[in-house]
């Protein structure tokens, strides 16, 4: 035999033992991983999976059963990264898909678990009790604003919403919303004989509404566009806002990503936002979370850095609390997706505060809001603070 054939001998020996020892670790790995998701070892099953997979003994029983034993102890971020590798293979792995709806679901990301409930069948939806309802939910709250500024009134803020599917991969959210506030105006009036200060009684009074779009583009990408129109009258002059958001958001194992840019004008004045915003989950779950967004507004020339960091954890069973500050001038800032116009009268220069949230049942959560802020007098050279509570309820069907 030339030595040719001679190593074309040995490579396809070697092809053959490599499959052998191939296929034996996959048995094995099947064998053990069954052994141990049988047995309820969520932990042991998990670092051995782990382990296999880096391994490159990977195979789709064998990430179902990671990402099941990820999903039964709570790490919800974990089991979707395990489920998304199976369904980048096979789409439609029912058993993929209904446990990534639920991690989804569990992670108030309602857009991307509708958009897995897509590849499911009517009779598998109706079998599970999955509803899946035009609307998705109603939300309400009011709150007031209490100040000690003489010149100023407490402010009142009410909103209601709703939110609706439109399709498995497009969600609208929208809402209506009232804001009030008695302002006092001090200026001198001048006659032939003296020269005297006289109160001027102004509200400031302002009608709102915001919709919404998100569409999942896939299991990790969504893009998001809002639209808020606000009504604003004071001092006998009204104006007429208009204000948009567009923006792109990835879903990944530790940290979700979000940019968009807020643009359009505001009584009167261009305004542009800039906004990145990182929330992390360092158990894949809401028992801790971090919420940190950096913006940068110009309006009217002028710009702006505003930083807002937000720390939140389950306090016990049903219940979280969130911490939060920002920093930076918020005169016009724009928050939640636009949803929050910061447009009153006196200019934000703190803000800091605390929410708690209540999970009475499946279907109905309870929120209570805390926020101090520290606030410029817009006609007199002095500084006050302002206490913020507001109450909320969000349904969801």
């Amino acid at each position: 035999m030339d030595k040719r054939k001679y190593l074309i001998l040995l490579f396809f020996m070697a092809m053959i033992h490599s499959a052998k020892a191939q296929l034996s670790a996959l048995q094995v790995a099947d064998s053990v991983s069954t052994d141990l998701y049988n047995a309820g070892n969520w932990k042991q099953l998990i670092a051995y999976g782990n382990q296999s997979i880096a391994t490159g003994v990977d195979f789709t029983g064998l990430r179902l059963r990671v990402a099941y034993a990820n999903f039964i102890t709570g790490d919800y971020k974990h089991a979707l990264k395990q489920y998304n590798k199976v369904l980048a293979k096979d789409p439609y792995n029912i058993t993929a898909r209904y446990y990534a709806y639920y991690c989804n679901k569990y992670l108030a990301d309602d857009l991307h678990a509708t958009y897995n409930l897509s590849y499911l069948d009517k009779e598998t939806l109706h079998k599970d009790g999955i509803n899946t309802p035009i609307f998705t939910d109603i939300n309400a709250e009011t709150g007031i604003k209490q100040n000690d500024d003489i010149n100023r009134n407490n402010a009142f803020y009410s909103r209601v919403g709703i939110g609706n599917r439109i399709g498995w991969r497009l969600q609208l959210e929208q809402s209506a919303a009232y804001f009030d506030q008695g302002i006092f105006k001090l200026y001198d009036v001048t006659d032939r004989r003296r020269t005297t200060t006289t109160t001027l009684h102004l509200a400031d009074q302002q009608k709102e509404y915001y919709a919404k779009l998100s569409f999942a583009v896939n299991q990790n990408m969504a893009i998001i566009g809002s639209y808020h129109y606000l009504n604003t009258k004071f001092d006998n002059i009204t104006y007429n806002s208009n204000l948009g958001l567009i923006g792109l958001k990835y879903t990944g194992t530790y940290i979700d990503a979000q940019a968009d840019v807020n643009f359009g004008r505001l009584d009167a004045e261009p305004l542009e936002q800039y906004n990145a915003k990182l929330t992390y989950y360092p158990f894949g779950n809401f028992n801790l979370y971090t919420i940190s967004r950096a913006s940068v507004k110009e309006l009217n020339s002028d710009r702006n850095f505003i930083f807002d960091q937000t720390i939140g954890f389950k306090l016990i069973k049903n219940t979280w609390l969130e911490s939060s500050v920002a920093l930076g001038n918020l005169d016009d800032y724009l928050d939640a997706d636009g949803l929050y116009v910061y447009n009153g009268i006196d200019n934000t220069t703190f803000k800091c505060g605390e929410a708690a949230y209540y999970q009475l049942n499946n279907n109905v959560q309870l929120q209570l809001n805390y926020f101090y802020e520290r606030k410029s007098d817009a006609y007199q050279s002095l500084k006050y603070d302002q206490n913020s509570v507001t109450v909320g309820i969000v349904w969801k069907f």
